[in-house]
């Protein structure tokens, strides 16, 4: 790979993120700062995206990072790199040189949109900027504010008054045709949620692309909860470049309920046969894979998990598992767990590892445990006590009980 700066990333020079608000962002990984906020970055706001992409911030952006300096909206990556010497970053830079060495041309080929937070969803660790559902659980709970969020240490991270914001704005006709605009002229859509196979926008935006003719030369990312199926889905998807379909899966059996809640495990997983099934059918760069988010409430399962999906990803002969470590709320972080826990999933790894089990499945059990070096013991009183708090009243809300999805955990909250 070409030698670059430091903190040189090939995003800003290509790429444009809509977010769940319809706010402009950097990246899917970037923090909010407060340099955005001397910026249009709302779509209703803005007349057209590439006025975002020209913008002073995104050119200050790529300045810096052709000079190497660090930047604080890129802390994720970094401390990812610190920790397992790879990141997002790295990995779009290593796939970028691969083929290239330009590192100042920009323009956008790449297009990440998130059309508003509608899912059917209320994941444990996730939040109401990313699902409508728990947009309305949080209201009814009194959480919707910043004083009263429960994640207000790290609701910085989506910038306070998030709750705020209309998340309808892709009903506007006038904001949906600035993302067809730019839509159009891409090399590759990634669509993600709120879950967009419930969104009527998305196959909006996939029919436009189609009948004007452009389909055809797009990739199409899209990243989705497999809950359901949406009717034109298969047809619309199939006649793009490729599609690389990624399902979010955090557990399987009662683990994967509890965390992905309400989500009927049964149902998902037949849904994931039907899609194994049909991107078969696509050309061979057409790809199916899952997406892990490890965090305390399924760390004991990520085995099961890996050994479950991996046959059933579809063309992926590198990452048909990839484990995200959660880092908000840091309160389900795995880490606040006891020591003695961590080793008892140490000590099934290394059996694991002895077992003969194919290639892939391997590589994602030890992937998983590169994921645990990083375990140091702490004082997670603190911690501790905001899950306690957190999940006490959300889930006598949800009027279920841990120990009938996870009993292995009902010790840590006595």
């Amino acid at each position: 790979m070409k030698e670059v700066s430091k903190s040189y990333c090939r995003v800003p020079f290509d790429s444009i993120t809509v977010t769940p608000t319809g706010r402009m962002q950097m990246c899917c990984e970037a923090q909010w700062t407060a340099l955005l906020s001397t910026e249009k970055t709302s779509i209703k706001d803005l007349d057209s995206i590439d006025n975002w992409f020209n913008s002073d911030y995104l050119n200050n952006v790529r300045k810096s990072m052709l000079e190497g300096k660090l930047l604080p909206e890129c802390v994720t990556c970094y401390k990812n790199e610190k920790l397992y010497d790879r990141s997002v970053r790295t990995a779009i830079n290593k796939e970028y040189f691969a083929k290239n060495n330009n590192t100042t041309e920009y323009s956008i080929k790449k297009v990440d949109f998130k059309l508003g937070n509608k899912c059917n969803l209320k994941c444990k660790m996730c939040f109401p900027y990313a699902s409508s559902e728990l947009w309305k659980e949080w209201k009814a709970l009194g959480w919707n504010s910043k004083e009263k969020d429960p994640n207000k240490d790290t609701s910085w991270k989506y910038y306070d008054g998030y709750f705020k914001e209309d998340y309808a704005w892709p009903k506007n006709k006038t904001n949906m045709d600035k993302i067809k605009e730019v839509a159009v002229k891409s090399k590759l859509i990634h669509v993600t949620g709120g879950e967009p196979t419930l969104n009527p926008e998305f196959f909006d935006l996939l029919r436009h692309c189609i009948d004007t003719g452009v389909a055809k030369n797009i990739m199409l990312d899209v990243t989705t909860n497999a809950t359901k199926i949406h009717p034109k889905f298969f047809d619309m998807v199939r006649q793009f470049k490729k599609l690389d379909l990624i399902i979010s899966m955090d557990g399987i059996d009662k683990t994967y309920e509890y965390v992905r809640y309400p989500a009927v495990y049964n149902t998902v997983y037949k849904n994931i046969l039907k899609y194994n099934a049909f991107v078969k059918t696509l050309n061979k760069d057409s790809t199916l894979r899952f997406n892990f988010v490890l965090q305390m409430w399924n760390i004991h399962s990520t085995i099961d998990v890996i050994k479950t999906l991996t046959p059933l990803a579809v063309n992926e002969t590198q990452v048909p598992v990839m484990i995200e470590v959660l880092n908000d709320p840091r309160f389900m972080h795995w880490d606040i767990l006891p020591e003695w826990y961590i080793k008892k999933i140490v000590a099934n790894i290394h059996k694991e590892k002895q077992a003969n089990h194919p290639e892939l499945i391997r590589y994602g059990i030890f992937a998983f445990a590169e994921k645990l070096t990083a375990y140091k013991e702490r004082d997670a009183t603190e911690l501790k006590k905001q899950l306690l708090e957190f999940t006490t009243i959300q889930d006598k809300h949800r009027r279920i009980n841990l120990k009938d999805y996870i009993p292995d955990l009902e010790y840590f909250f006595r």
